[in-house]
């Protein structure tokens, strides 16, 4: 078989825990594998959401995952970037980070 992977992926065999948007609490799984862009992800049943959170120790590392193959309980998944609420553009509650042609500028909360 040709390997058509990016990157290697590592053998981990680890529990893992997965959760879906819309569904309350979460659902085991074994990550067989894993790499820098994705996982292998057994599962005691088929996997129908395209996209999922998946957990190892209790939320310490999550990733955010789209499905990209299924074969019964088996998926292979991608890990997307964290989605992020957008703020308010009034909304001033974080520190600013605005530096024009090189120089900061004052802030409400003095010199950036």
């Amino acid at each position: 078989m040709i390997e058509r992977r990016v990157m290697k992926r590592i053998p981990i065999n680890r529990a893992a825990r997965l959760s879906f948007g819309e569904m309350n609490g979460t659902h085991p799984c074994v990550v067989r594998d894993i790499s820098a862009l994705g996982a292998c992800i057994s599962t005691p049943y088929y996997i129908f959401a395209h996209e999922f959170v998946l957990s190892f120790d209790g939320h310490s590392g999550a990733f955010f995952c789209r499905v990209v193959w299924r074969k019964q309980t088996l998926c292979g998944v991608s890990f997307l970037l964290r989605r992020r609420s957008p703020k308010p553009a009034n909304d001033s509650s974080g520190t600013m980070n605005v530096v024009r042609l090189g120089r900061p500028i004052l802030g409400r909360r003095g010199r950036l």
